[in-house]
């Protein structure tokens, strides 16, 4: 059994960016990968021009009283022509005096401050200059980053093709909504739960279905899936359950089991393998632990295969306002609330932390991580908080 930093290290040490491509127009593009460095091939501004209303000015003598003119060809010495904010600078033109910092006479304008040469210009290029980048190999491009790119006249980009990734549940006991709940059944959350995530995570997954505890139907599942998806998600069978077949349908079929368990809680039992470079994440069926290993080790995998360059879980500094149970060996990720207050991040429990217990997780706004190396653990510690954001 290994521990949650090796899990997570074995993973991400396993998993390399689909480096495929495709070419997709501006208005798709939010959300999406870049898959190279998209450069600007314009300077901007593209010209110089003026920050503000006012008047273009000629100096001359150093003279305060400039001469109004009405075309670029009449702008000479001791002359001023009026220009709005954002148009070119005309050629000849020393700076740029503010309307309310002048006062008409007669065809001339008297200015009431000192002028400095090229004042109120915004030189050509001083935002961006040609080749600077707008959006780099591995960000997602954001509604931002996305005007942008239109800021700079980009019509399409290269992304990186999404990952495709396979669902598959299990469980004679588990039925969907729409069916009627017979005595000893449970709803099937568990494809919501990853559906969601998936679709969260910026990737579309394909259901291949529910199948009973049933091991040759499940192999076939699989197979089926395996060779249509880069990655196959399955749900329940994982544990020494009479019926739980998953780890072994694993070794049936020939793939490398990269690991059959950790220290996480909940979701010890939950196997990552892989085979012929598919990877396979056989998760717990307690929705509570499957929604805790998917956010522990299939986020930051998804995203790293997804070609995100910053694909690792981000952990913040939280203090715990109340004692939490744990025991050492078993890294505990126990599910939150959190508040913000004298410029820290705080967290309780929302609820009960059975593995059998998932509105406790659903209500949470995180998970608290007590590591391996601890027991139970005092209020006013702190320790590391994954914020759940879907």
């Amino acid at each position: 059994m290994v521990n949650v930093k090796e899990a997570v290290d074995i993973i991400l040490n396993s998993a390399k960016p689909k480096e495929i491509y495709e070419e997709i127009y501006l208005s798709d593009c939010i959300g999406r990968i870049c898959f190279e460095d998209i450069r600007s091939d314009l300077d901007i501004p593209t010209f110089t021009r003026s920050a503000m209303d006012g008047y273009a000015l000629r100096f001359g003598d150093n003279a305060i009283r400039y001469k109004i003119v009405y075309s670029e060809e009449e702008l000479d010495k001791n002359c001023c022509i009026r220009i709005n904010t954002g148009f070119p600078i005309p050629r000849y033109s020393d700076s740029v005096i503010e309307v309310e910092k002048t006062e008409n006479d007669n065809g001339y304008i008297v200015l009431k401050d000192k002028v400095e040469r090229e004042r109120n210009f915004t030189k050509k290029g001083i935002e961006l200059k040609k080749g600077d980048v707008l959006v780099s190999k591995g960000e997602r491009i954001s509604a931002r980053k996305r005007a942008l790119l239109a800021y700079c006249g980009i019509v399409t980009l290269k992304v990186y093709q999404k990952p495709v990734v396979g669902i598959i549940t299990t469980g004679d006991e588990v039925v969907f909504p729409s069916c009627n709940l017979e005595k000893n059944s449970v709803y099937n959350s568990n494809f919501f739960i990853l559906d969601g995530l998936l679709k969260q995570w910026g990737v579309n997954g394909i259901y291949f279905g529910h199948t009973p505890d049933d091991k040759l139907i499940f192999k076939e599942r699989l197979l089926y899936a395996l060779n249509r998806c880069d990655v196959v998600l399955t749900t329940g069978g994982v544990s020494k359950g009479t019926k739980d077949y998953t780890k072994d349908v694993l070794k049936d079929i020939g793939s490398s089991m990269l690991f059959e368990k950790t220290t996480i809680k909940p979701g010890k039992p939950g196997a990552v393998a892989i085979i012929n470079d598919k990877f396979i994440f056989s998760l717990p069926g307690w929705p509570a632990a499957l929604y805790t290993v998917a956010y522990v080790y299939l986020k930051p995998f998804i995203m790293k295969i997804a070609g995100l360059k910053d694909y690792e879980n981000r952990f913040l500094n939280c203090v715990l306002d109340e004692n939490m149970h744990s025991r050492q060996g078993k890294d505990y990720f126990n599910h939150v609330n959190v508040s913000y207050k004298d410029e820290k991040f705080h967290c309780k429990s929302s609820g009960a932390q059975k593995t059998d217990n998932y509105y406790s997780l659903a209500r949470a706004e995180g998970l608290v991580w007590l590591d391996e190396e601890k027991g139970d653990v005092e209020e006013g510690s702190v320790l590391p908080l994954l914020l759940f954001n879907d």
